[in-house]
């Protein structure tokens, strides 16, 4: 298997976090907050996650709940409803360190702190991380595919070869942002602060870009081709209960 290929799971890169044994089917993941563990504890949260059916695997399917990934439960379940292993983690300190190649896939991480992440390669179609901080992040080669990333800080985040297919990046800072050879087809760049953006054989040509001054970004080429008149314009380590 080339590198190129290699994609982790969400739920296997977390039981690998928490040092838990025995098959990975046996566990689920249950998204909660400091005010849901306030009024009813960890027991208490896992115990309601498992009445109503809200364990889940992957980032997608806790995005479907609406669940943020900033405090995740690590639960046991296999053999009853009752859990019988409980773990706590900080899911944005998970993905600053363990992120790369990571499939989080349709995830909300609306808001997330990943300031410095490691999440090279990584699957990101379709994620919601409007807002986020992904200040001096490595999101080299990530698939960002359809990703909602208005607002987002990208200041000195390496994007080299990333996929931003019909990305939005409306508004966000890619100041100082290492994009040499992404892919920007159809991508969303209105009001995006390019300040010396690095953007060596880069080709907005099918990129929205009304509004966004590529006249900011360093290293503009012939491999950029755009119209001149159109476009003036850390968290606590896993704990177990």
């Amino acid at each position: 298997m080339t590198e190129s290929t290699i994609e982790r799971e969400l739920i296997d890169v977390v039981i690998e976090e928490c040092g838990a044994s025995g098959k990975s089917a046996e566990y689920g993941l249950v998204a909660t907050n400091g005010i849901q563990l306030g009024f009813l504890g960890v027991l208490g949260v896992v115990a309601a996650a498992v009445q109503d059916r809200r364990i889940y695997r992957t980032a997608r399917e806790l995005a479907r709940d609406n669940a943020l990934l900033k405090t995740l439960v690590l639960a046991r379940v296999s053999g009853g409803v009752t859990p019988t292993e409980l773990w706590i983690l900080d899911g944005w300190s998970l993905i600053r360190s363990r992120g790369e190649y990571l499939n989080l896939r349709g995830a909300f991480l609306r808001g997330a702190q990943l300031q410095g992440a490691r999440m090279k390669g990584a699957y990101l179609e379709d994620v919601d991380i409007s807002g986020a901080d992904l200040t001096k992040a490595d999101l080299s080669r990530a698939n960002l595919t359809g990703a909602v990333m208005a607002g987002t800080n990208l200041f000195c985040a390496n994007l080299q070869g990333a996929n931003l297919t019909e990305a939005e990046l409306c508004r966000a800072d890619l100041r100082h942002a290492d994009m040499r050879l992404t892919r920007c087809v159809r991508t969303a760049f209105r009001g995006a602060d390019l300040w010396n953006a690095y953007m060596w054989n880069v080709d907005v040509s099918q990129a929205f870009t009304d509004g966004a001054d590529f006249t900011r970004s360093d290293h503009l080429n012939k491999a950029i081709s755009f119209d001149s008149k159109e476009h003036s314009g850390d968290g606590q380590p896993a704990k177990r209960i």
